[in-house]
C-alpha cells in the first residue's frame, strides 16, 4: 500500500492543476466584437505608406464594447498595431488578433 500513496498523492496534484488552469467561464468564447475600422480606409491609408519611410509601430488596447455575461460586466479590449512617422502622426492602424477582457461584479 505504500508504493501507491506517491502516486496517488502525484495524482491529486495533477488534478488540482487541471482543475485550477480550466476557468469555469471563458469571456473569449461568449464575446466577439467586430472590427471597428473600416477595411477601405485602412487600406487606403496602406497605399500611401512609402516603402522606404521609417515608421514606429506602438500596441495600444483600445475598447471595442461591454456585455452582462452572467450577471458580470465584461469589457474587452482589442490590441491595435499603431505606425507612426517620425513627426508622430498616426499612418496606419491594424487591428491584432488580441483581446484582453475585464470582468466586473
Amino acid at each position: 500500500m505504500k508504493k501507491f500513496y506517491p502516486f496517488l498523492l502525484l495524482l491529486g496534484v495533477f488534478a488540482f492543476i487541471g482543475y485550477m488552469e480550466s476557468p469555469q467561464m471563458k469571456p473569449e468564447d461568449s464575446l466577439h466584437y467586430p472590427v471597428s475600422t473600416e477595411k477601405n480606409e485602412t487600406e487606403a491609408v496602406a497605399a500611401d505608406v512609402k516603402e522606404d519611410s521609417k515608421l514606429i509601430m506602438e500596441l495600444e488596447l483600445v475598447h471595442e464594447g461591454t456585455k452582462m455575461v452572467g450577471g458580470t460586466k465584461v469589457e474587452a479590449y482589442r490590441e491595435y498595431e499603431i505606425y507612426k512617422d517620425r513627426d508622430g502622426n498616426i499612418v496606419k492602424e491594424v487591428p491584432t488578433e488580441h483581446y484582453n477582457y475585464l470582468g466586473y461584479e
